[in-house]
């Protein structure tokens, strides 16, 4: 294990959330000093290592606590974001644009004002358009508009590389960007508005009242998914080897349909359940896979984590901790 982050002062974003809380356990495993930059403590009251990640309550949206809070710091990763599932993304794409902005202003102020020298931008596979090569490699990022139900997301996530990039032409930043490709595991948003396509399949599976769930499109759709603890993996290799503010997609090859990630959900849940497909509802992307070509040369980037084994821990995660 590398020996990078050994009494770095990190600060983390979002530090409370899904991935944020993840990352900063594994910075504490890897000997920094971790502060999470967030509204509350989130995720982190169920984390084992609590009490040696320190909090930083910090509004994003306020630029003056941003210049004041995000100080003496050796690292800033950056995963502070507002986003949701499908029908969330369409219905606030606006908000969602624009908060996302408003934080990555500020925060980016904050860094160069306050100049700090290393800095790991989170961005995402929505900046990629529909029409996109599969597997997709990182030169189809800004070839098109994003996919329009990510749209919002999409456009804010390509304005925080250019910032990335911005940032090390001006002030010699070193920078690393990812895209981390459908994350999931456990402390995800399970709430269906803002779930992702996993954790919003468990939530149904768990609470049908009909013995039947309703799956948006067609099921043909494919998606490869990337487990948190492989996605808090790739984020520090890229600070490490490659912060050269040049995007790096973080993903797995293994693609699989929404009909079988269904079924493998509902096999694993134990439950007994049926499927229903709406074909009338906007289901994203026909195809979504990462080439992690470039993660594998440049990072020594590696999945450990199969979607089966991933799935099992996730599944375990909501029947302990959320399921009433």
């Amino acid at each position: 294990m590398s020996n990078y982050w050994k009494d770095k002062k990190v600060l983390v974003t979002g530090g409370g959330g899904f991935i944020g809380s993840h990352l900063c356990e594994e910075l504490v495993q890897r000997g920094a000093k971790v502060i999470s930059g967030d509204l509350s403590i989130g995720h982190l009251k169920e984390s084992p290592l609590k009490n040696k990640i320190k909090f930083l309550k910090i509004n994003f949206f306020k630029n003056t606590q941003c210049l004041q809070k995000i100080k003496n710091f050796d690292i800033v990763m950056h995963l502070a974001a507002k986003v949701g599932g499908i029908g969330y993304n369409l219905k606030y794409m606006s908000d969602i644009y624009i908060d996302n902005l408003l934080i990555l202003s500020n925060i980016v102020k904050a860094i160069s004002t306050n100049k700090i020298k290393n800095v790991l931008l989170v961005s995402s596979a929505c900046v990629y358009p529909r029409n996109s090569i599969i597997p997709t490699p990182e030169t189809e990022g800004f070839k098109d508009i994003p996919e329009e139900t990510n749209e919002g997301y999409g456009w804010a996530k390509r304005a925080l590389e250019i910032a990335g990039k911005m940032l090390r032409r001006q002030y010699g930043t070193n920078v690393a960007i990812v895209r981390p490709y459908n994350a999931y595991g456990p402390r995800d948003k399970f709430d269906l508005e803002q779930a992702h396509v996993i954790p919003a399949l468990i939530n149904k599976v768990f609470n049908t009242k009909t013995g039947e769930i309703e799956v948006l499109g067609s099921g043909k759709q494919t998606r490869s998914f990337l487990y948190v603890k492989d996605a808090v993996s790739g984020m520090l290799l890229s600070m490490e080897k490659y912060p050269v503010a040049d995007a790096v997609n973080l993903g797995s090859d293994e693609e699989i349909t929404i009909e079988d990630l269904v079924k493998m959900i509902i096999k694993l849940s134990g439950r007994d359940v049926k499927i229903k497909y709406n074909k009338n509802a906007p289901e994203g992307y026909k195809r979504r896979c990462a080439d992690i070509t470039k993660a594998k040369e440049k990072l020594d980037f590696k999945n450990m984590w199969k979607l089966e084994q991933g799935l099992k821990e996730t599944i375990k995660y909501y029947k302990t901790n959320i399921l009433k």
